[in-house]
């Protein structure tokens, strides 16, 4: 709910959010062009926080040249479509992250019934799987269709802004961008890095329907290596606080995966199981309230296994389930 000055250029509002993440901070960059980082949920105290916040410091709807999106999730877009009908503004995301966020019919159509089949698949017993309806309803009250106009990739400096470039940051989602400065260092990062707690690689379905799925949490590994890499000196995330040392804190998010694997590794000892009934055994106590994100994080952590030949999937009723390879 506070704003502050993140350097006189850009400005960083923090606002509420009705998820378990917590708040998001969205930024704005002053330059030839007025460019707003994401734009929290659609809910009335967002609206009216992001209204304030622009007319402290000397702004209105108007002002806003353009609207760069991180990524899909509604914290970062629900919002969109008012700040596009205020300000005129033009959208930017990522091409993959389109049908998401103008909410292609036919696109959601889809999603739900690859999650109904990959649910199915790996033992989702049939009364959670009313999920997929509750996740649909969820980003319709959080969110609206909006358009995108600009679609980019890593490696495009913004208009108006142009000592920032895009960075191509996959894994949490498989469209998540950044924003980079060479100059210092700085990187407005969404939520592909977060200080406080691991970002979920989430499961998608491929935007393109005959590419198989991706692996999300061996796509969000090998995006962390490369921007290890980089010469990060500050990291602006969308949820927390502000990250200074964001190779030490890749490489202990990179060791915890390890060790998350080897867990459900010696979980197999007993014999083969499902995903499902390994995120169980690994999230007792909110598996039930959170399956998307116990799902994705447990499917995640098997394609690492799988990647290193340490399980293998076999089928058993129509069910895929994993067990050790020794």
């Amino acid at each position: 709910m506070k704003s502050h000055s993140v350097e006189t250029e850009i400005l960083s509002l923090q606002i509420p959010t009705p998820f378990n993440v917590g708040p998001i901070n969205i930024f704005l960059i002053k330059g030839e062009m007025l460019t707003l980082v994401d734009t929290g949920p659609k809910t009335i105290e967002a609206r009216e926080l992001l209204d304030a916040f622009l007319k402290k410091n000397g702004f209105s709807w108007s002002d806003i040249g353009q609207v760069f999106l991180t990524h899909q999730h509604v914290d970062h877009t629900g919002l969109l479509a008012e700040v596009h009908e205020r300000s005129g503004a033009t959208v930017i995301a990522h091409p993959d992250a389109v049908p998401y966020i103008e909410m292609d019919a036919g696109f959601v159509e889809y999603h739900d019934a690859f999650f109904l089949r990959i649910y199915q698949e790996n033992g989702v017993p049939d009364e959670m799987l009313g999920h997929v309806i509750k996740f649909r309803q969820m980003m319709e009250k959080f969110g609206e269709p909006a358009p995108v106009h600009v679609r980019v990739e890593g490696g495009v400096p913004l208009q108006g802004v142009e000592e920032w470039k895009t960075v191509f940051t996959p894994g949490h989602t498989q469209n998540h961008l950044a924003l980079y400065r060479e100059q210092d260092g700085w990187m407005l990062s969404g939520d592909f890095l977060i200080k406080e707690i691991s970002s979920n690689a989430f499961l998608e379905p491929p935007v393109y329907r005959e590419m198989p799925r991706a692996r999300p949490l061996l796509v969000y590994r090998e995006a962390m290596g490369r921007v290890a890499k980089m010469n990060v000196t500050r990291m602006f995330s969308a949820h927390g606080e502000e990250i200074t040392e964001h190779r030490e804190l890749i490489e202990h998010r990179l060791r915890r995966h390890g060790e998350r694997a080897d867990k459900i590794h010696q979980l197999l000892e007993e014999g083969p199981k499902t995903a499902f009934e390994l995120s169980v055994s690994l999230f007792p106590k909110i598996f039930s309230k959170e399956l998307p994100l116990t799902f994705s994080e447990t499917l995640g952590h098997l394609d690492l296994l799988e990647a290193a030949q340490r399980v293998e999937v076999v089928e058993l009723g129509g069910v895929k389930k994993y067990r050790r390879v020794e």
